[in-house]
């Protein structure tokens, strides 16, 4: 049997192709939710036409505040014993696959629940490495820990399969030919629409080494005013970016700006739409690096390092928070857009094509 254990947005966006791939082969599988993001999973689900998870590990509100973490880590542990109902009625050693995606919290909570219940394990988007234990921190740190600790290693091109080269005596390492994210944004643009207009640039900001390091935040914040006064900007509200916005009062200062709009979050699909037709896009999201690079679409970084290599030399400029960086890609952003990479290949089936002998 194969069970499915993710708890971000991000992660489902990136799961979603899999599991949607799994049903259309008659397949089912146990969806295992860690109660990350619940709000705004059901959006995806429903564009995807997936059916709501089996089993919540934390019923408790969104995680917005870093002293939630500690109760909903003890939650998730408690919830993936053995006896736990999560596993539907399976046993100890049972020839069962748990999939974990990327580098989150809920991917190494998979994993170690994989081990105590004596199932394999199985990574996707396995093999990325920044190496920089601090950026970013911790996913590098999970990024590591879970290689260790998984059975299969589904790596999204020949880098990354480079990265865990030293492992393959221990482990399966498949490559995927590419990111999942692949399939989703394939999917997302073909049946989205834009409710923004083209002139528009995108701001995406969540991540912990920005909107918990005051100075970084404020640094970023700033450079995207300056810009605004050069290009129309929209700044995606993310609920721990607008929480951590509000708190250092930043927030006050973006929405007197006219040329900055802040928006709520976009669906999914809506996102893809928005994406499509964007003048650039500032972010420090992964997946939204990767989205872009598919797209074509220029991209700002607000990073030191990545792990990713799609799009970068390209239509991607890591800024290493630095002024130069970003001066040199807002002087015109449409020298770094590039034609769509959307193809017809799907790294979503190679990985089910995999996981035959689970189902």
């Amino acid at each position: 049997m194969i069970h499915i254990l993710i708890g971000t947005k991000a992660q489902l966006i990136k799961m979603a192709p899999i599991m949607r791939a799994l049903l259309d082969r008659g397949v089912g599988y146990n969806f295992i939710h860690t109660g990350q993001h619940r709000e705004t999973i059901e959006d995806i689900l429903a564009d995807f036409s997936l059916p709501d998870p089996d089993f919540y590990l934390d019923n408790g509100p969104d995680i917005k505040q870093k002293t939630q973490v500690p109760k909903w880590i003890f939650n998730c542990l408690k919830r993936t014993g053995q006896s736990s109902s999560c596993w539907s009625g399976r046993k100890r050693g049972d020839k069962d696959v748990v999939l974990v995606h990327g580098d989150t919290l809920s991917t190494v909570i998979g994993a170690l629940a994989a081990k105590r219940m004596g199932f394999k394990c199985g990574h996707v988007e396995s093999g990325l490495r920044s190496f920089n234990f601090l950026h970013p921190f911790p996913e590098e740190l999970i990024r590591v820990a879970t290689f260790r600790l998984a059975d299969i290693l589904f790596c999204p091109g020949a880098s990354a399969v480079k990265n865990v080269v030293f492992l393959e005596k221990r482990k399966k390492v498949i490559d995927t030919f590419g990111n999942t994210m692949l399939d989703a944004t394939r999917h997302a643009v073909q049946a989205s629409v834009s409710s923004v207009p083209s002139n528009y640039g995108i701001v995406s900001i969540h991540r912990y080494e920005n909107i918990f390091y005051t100075q970084r935040l404020t640094w970023i914040v700033e450079k995207i005013i300056e810009q605004s006064r050069r290009y129309p900007m929209i700044f995606v509200m993310h609920p721990p970016t607008e929480q951590r916005l509000r708190d250092t009062g930043l927030y006050e200062k973006l929405s007197s700006e006219p040329g900055i709009e802040l928006r709520k979050r976009f669906s999914y699909f809506e996102f893809a739409g928005v994406l499509a037709r964007a003048r650039f896009l500032v972010t420090d999201g992964g997946s939204n690096q990767e989205e872009s690079s598919y797209l074509g679409l220029p991209c700002l970084v607000m990073r030191k390092s990545t792990e990713r290599t799609e799009g970068v030399g390209n239509n991607v400029l890591l800024s290493n928070y630095s002024e130069r960086s970003v001066e040199q890609f807002f002087s015109d952003p449409e020298n770094y857009r590039k034609p769509s990479l959307l193809s017809d290949k799907s790294p979503s089936e190679i990985i089910v094509k995999d996981l035959e002998s689970y189902f």
